[in-house]
């Protein structure tokens, strides 16, 4: 297991397509964070209109998405601080969803 004096930090986030996909790498790699592993994910609204046509009439209000991108990734909290200062920069309707967790072990990462 990790010693705690790490500080390592869990960070998510939930990039929509299209939006500012480019810049939410630049700011990971200007954070000094390469190592991330990127989900293709699907939103609500579209499983709702594809696969649940009960629920049609309902997804037709929520707001229409393609899909998203969840990037995921361990780090120091040190670079987590410095990622989140760099997503700010983004503009407002094109800033990804992103949170930030304390980690208290784990393993991997020279641990």
């Amino acid at each position: 297991m990790s010693e705690l004096s790490q500080d390592m930090r869990m960070v998510i986030m939930l990039v929509q397509h299209g939006k500012a996909f480019d810049a939410v790498i630049n700011a990971l790699l200007d954070a000094g964070i390469s190592d991330a592993s990127v989900l293709e994910s699907q939103s609500l609204a579209s499983i709702m209109q594809q696969d649940m046509p009960i629920f049609a009439g309902l997804a037709a209000l929520l707001p229409q998405s393609v899909g998203s991108r969840t990037i995921l990734s361990l780090c120091a909290a040190s670079k987590a601080a410095t990622l989140l200062g760099y997503l700010k920069e983004i503009p407002k309707d094109d800033r990804p969803i992103a949170v930030v967790f304390a980690v208290d072990s784990f393993l991997g990462l020279d641990s």
